[in-house]
């Protein structure tokens, strides 16, 4: 199985896809309760519905000097210690808590219901399918989508499909990074071809995200 360099990970993206919350009184913290659980909550679902965490603890465990095995004198052991906090389960939800955060206080009457449409199935197959198209880009393995999905139920199937299409959970769907550039409604062609560019795109950002925090500079990126 192949070691990925951190510019392999712009790459990797959405060959992922391929397979598819002060006044101090008590009446303030009854109010701040409900936004602070909604974002812990519906930055649950963010996350198993795009499990980049996951991927990255999975590399990280293969090798040391991930992600820059193949630049090892290119950061200093902080730096590279850094860069894996980021780039990790942990790290990745906190990455995206702060956007959830903004969500939330923007769209408090809508929470809810997204946060039940998610759960109801469209985070876990989502996840399914994001998780089989990493594997499938590391194996050289193709992975399937009707067998990915084969198991899900009427309900979760349902779920899945309106999350995708209700022009009602756009905002969501800018969310979880999407927008609405995949649609039940468009071709595999366009849906593999779109993926790949919103996966490289967020996979960037993230790497970006993390080396920023780091202080990485973006030479690590483009240097030989």
């Amino acid at each position: 199985m192949k070691q990925l360099s951190l510019r392999d990970h712009a790459r990797l993206g959405f060959a992922t896809l391929l397979a598819f919350a002060a006044l101090g009184t008590a009446q303030a913290a009854e109010n701040t309760a409900p936004a602070a659980s909604n974002a812990a909550r519906m930055t649950d679902l963010q996350v198993r519905m795009m499990p980049f965490g996951a991927i990255f603890d999975t590399l990280a465990s293969e090798n040391p000097a991930w992600p820059l095995q193949d630049k090892p004198d290119a950061v200093t052991p902080k730096q590279l210690s850094c860069l894996r906090d980021q780039l990790s389960t942990p790290g990745y939800r906190r990455y995206k808590l702060a956007q959830v955060e903004t969500y939330v206080a923007a769209n408090p009457s809508r929470v809810d219901a997204e946060i039940a449409l998610l759960e109801q199935g469209a985070a876990d197959l989502f996840g399914k399918l994001v998780t089989a198209g990493a594997e499938s880009e590391r194996s050289g393995v193709e992975a399937d989508p009707a067998v990915v999905l084969k198991d899900a139920s009427p309900e979760q199937m349902l779920s899945f499909v309106t999350f995708f299409s209700d022009p009602n959970h756009a905002g969501l769907r800018k969310l979880s990074g999407l927008g609405d550039a995949l649609g039940i409604d468009k071709s595999a062609e366009e849906n593999e071809s779109a993926g790949e560019k919103i996966g490289s795109t967020m996979m960037m950002q993230i790497m970006l995200t993390a080396m920023s925090t780091c202080k990485v500079p973006t030479t690590v990126l483009f240097g030989k």
